[in-house]
């Protein structure tokens, strides 16, 4: 009698073979979140990870996948404040937007009264509290 049954070899049966593999960096390269890949192609999150780390041929092209789903993020985040702040995008619309973000902040946490004082001016010249001549003192 013949075994029909192929043979894998010793161990575990692989889990995350060349096909899944192929699916998990395709959805990384679309701008998918590395645990949202896993998830998508049914493996748990550790699977991509741990043959990052024991297949180096894996794990460079997972590096590359990841740099392109970061460009393709950026590519369809809306321009304006988080986009200026976050991803340094020095464009006029994202620009005017964080401008006009902090400048309602600012008017948000300062007081009406307060609005136009930049602070207090003091003339160190002038007056017997003059504290000129107690620094010269501890100068010298």
């Amino acid at each position: 009698m013949t075994n029909t049954r192929p043979t894998r070899g010793r161990g575990r049966p692989t889990v995350f073979d060349t096909a899944l593999r192929t699916l998990y960096l395709d959805a990384v390269r679309s701008g998918m979140y590395l645990g949202a890949a896993a998830d998508h192609i049914g493996i748990h999150r550790n699977i991509p990870a741990r043959a990052a780390r024991t297949d180096s041929e894996f794990g460079q092209a997972l590096t590359d996948a990841k740099a392109e789903g970061r460009k393709a993020r950026v590519e369809d985040l809306a321009h304006g404040e988080a986009r200026y702040n976050n991803y340094a995008c020095r464009c006029r619309k994202c620009t005017r937007a964080a401008a006009k973000g902090r400048a309602g902040r600012r008017a948000e946490t300062q007081p009406e009264e307060e609005v136009g004082e930049s602070g207090q001016v003091l003339d160190l010249r002038t007056g017997a509290e003059s504290p000129i001549p107690l620094l010269l003192r501890i100068a010298s």
